[in-house]
């Protein structure tokens, strides 16, 4: 959230914090730069995608998927990790694999570069606090900036990866994931698979899955939960971000209309809200019962510290979330678990889920370890927008009333005694 003093309205900030298209919303939002190259590690072009740059992302998506499986590189690190080394050298094409390596390489220092790069200009956005628009309209679809739930994005994508996306208003990158997760599942006959898993037919669950395509499987799979979790968090800091500027733009257009002294039977009213629609709706239904705009100050508070949180909920994105180090752990035991789980009783379907939720809370474990800091569970409900009423007596229970509508945190109506200046 920006901290300095508002530029005025009138200059054009040469940094952008982020934009809206027909296509989805994305954001100069500083992501961690080892998260990103660990993303690209696993699955070349995740981590473009993660830091928002979507073009190269797909790009290297595609490039992985038809490289790695002419090469066979998957089937041949499962079989390396299982002990079969003259089986792993036999099935390997080195021509593909020599063309794999460069960009293998280039995706991950890329990845990690662009995110320090960014990180960059999300602070110099930030001191020319650059504008974000909240809304597009086209004959496509209707694309707008809301505050919404990151864990209801990786429950989405839990249950098919891209659908999450889709919820967080990321329409590319979710119709991408959905579409590649269509294609992978099918040639890995990864359905049939969880169906006779589901069953208990491990045998023929084993037998039929294709192991090339399928290790596709666990990295795409955890990193869409992730990517879907992250994208909701950032847009719900665009919203803050955006909903802070229309604020202080409108405090400024209004700063030289404002009376310095309360008439006689006026009153004061604070209210404190969430950064949310609400917002705007209360100021308009003030201004629809008769209260002028310049006796409206409604201005964003700033928060005193930032704390790190296992779970970004809705009502608190500002701080770091644990999760990061904890779904990292997840990808590397999910592979293990699909590996292991080829030659093992329950199979790669079974074992790899175990793997994901061992692998998370073990992840986890550790990440609240090696944190100084006291760390909650998720983030509690906070004030985050500051109105100042001044009106005439007449109108208090309707403010009142409007208050609690529009869902303000708590509000006050000052004691009358402050006397006018007459």
């Amino acid at each position: 959230m920006p901290h300095q003093k508002f530029q005025s309205a009138s200059i054009r900030p040469r940094y952008s914090k982020g934009a809206l298209s027909t296509f989805g919303a994305n954001s100069v939002y500083p992501r961690i730069p080892w998260v990103a190259a660990w993303w690209s590690l696993t699955f070349p072009g995740f981590g473009h995608v993660y830091i928002g740059r979507y073009l190269p992302g797909f790009i290297l998506i595609i490039w992985e998927l038809v490289v790695n499986s002419q090469a066979n590189l998957n089937l041949g690190i499962a079989l390396s990790m299982l002990g079969e080394f003259e089986e792993a050298k036999a099935v390997i094409n080195e021509e593909w694999v020599l063309l794999y390596m460069g960009a293998y390489i280039f995706s991950i220092w890329d990845s990690y570069n662009s995110a320090v790069e960014i990180s960059k200009s999300h602070i110099l956005s930030e001191v020319e606090d650059a504008p974000v628009v909240p809304s597009v309209v086209s004959a496509f679809d209707i694309v707008i900036v809301s505050k919404k739930k990151p864990l209801l994005a990786a429950v989405w994508s839990t249950l098919s990866p891209g659908l999450g996306q889709l919820y967080s208003g990321h329409t590319i990158a979710g119709t991408f994931i959905l579409a590649w997760w269509i294609f992978v599942t099918y040639k890995a006959n990864a359905i049939g698979s969880w169906f006779y898993s589901s069953i208990g037919d491990f045998t023929i669950a084993t037998v039929m899955v294709d192991w090339q395509w399928f290790l596709f499987i666990p990295s795409m799979y955890a990193f869409a939960i992730y990517q879907a979790y992250a994208a909701v968090n950032e847009n719900n800091t665009l919203y803050d971000i955006e909903q802070t500027r229309y604020l202080r733009v409108r405090d400024e257009n209004l700063e030289q209309q404002r009376q310095n002294t309360l008439e006689k039977d006026t009153l004061q009213i604070y209210a404190t809200f969430e950064h949310s629609p609400f917002v705007e709706m209360a100021i308009h239904d003030m201004e629809t019962i008769g209260v002028q705009s310049k006796d409206i100050v409604a201005m964003p508070l700033e928060n005193l510290e930032t704390e790190t949180y296992i779970i970004d909920s809705l009502h608190r994105v500002d701080g770091r979330s644990v999760l990061d180090g904890a779904m990292v752990s997840g990808t590397i035991f999910m592979v293990l678990g699909t590996i292991y789980g080829f030659v093992w009783y329950w199979g790669p379907v079974i074992w790899g889920l175990f793997g994901l939720v061992g692998g998370f809370s073990l992840g986890l474990l550790i990440e609240l370890a090696l944190q100084k800091k006291k760390i909650k569970l998720s983030g509690s409900r906070k004030n985050e927008v500051f109105i100042q009423v001044t009106c005439d007596i007449s109108m208090k229970e309707h403010l009142i009333k409007v208050l609690k509508d529009r869902k303000a945190n708590a509000y006050l109506v000052m004691p009358q005694r402050i006397t006018s200046d007459t």
